[in-house]
């Protein structure tokens, strides 16, 4: 092989490296920064972590990276991928797709089957604004300004006395 194609070629093997990331992320500039060791303990800092338009993420110190070197130049990195194995969930089917918090569990599935569902770890889930349903809603309980459906009574009833709760 000659040594310009030489050359060529390492530059090609040297494009993309898989690291882990060893401190927590700068938030500070516009876009966030991670420090990262890929293989042979070569360190990078200051690498900038390009993420999809409209989803955000900020990944904490362990996580896996795909770094991107323009060129081959392992000066001129730029993490392409995120990833966390400690909390990937492990009961995904065929053809699911899942938003997860690696730590939490927390989690919106989207089922191959059709189905979503949304899984908070806290047991809370919080909407702002209205809500319009078109099919039906199952509970064990509803509240609304503070009345429970469950044991809430009306003093107009059989003979203006009280009504039971709803059966």
């Amino acid at each position: 092989m000659t040594v310009p194609l030489m050359r060529t070629a390492r530059r090609v093997m040297m494009v993309f490296g898989i690291g882990r990331q060893t401190a927590d992320t700068n938030e500070t500039p516009a876009t966030p920064t991670v420090q990262v060791v890929l293989s042979g303990q070569e360190l990078r800092s200051d690498v900038p972590v390009m993420q999809e338009y409209g989803l955000a993420s900020r990944p904490v110190p362990g996580s896996d990276l795909v770094v991107a070197f323009m060129g081959g130049d392992r000066t001129r990195g730029v993490v392409i991928a995120t990833g966390d194995q400690r909390g990937r969930p492990k009961d995904l089917q065929p053809g699911d797709v899942c938003l997860f918090h690696p730590s939490t569990g927390s989690r919106i599935w989207l089922k191959a089957d059709g189905s979503i569902a949304i899984v908070p770890a806290n047991g809370k889930t919080a909407a702002t604004g209205d809500l319009t349903v078109s099919g039906t809603i199952t509970s064990n309980e509803v509240v609304a300004q503070g009345v429970k459906l469950t044991d809430h009574a009306h003093s107009n009833g059989n003979d203006g006395a009280d009504t039971g709760p709803p059966v």
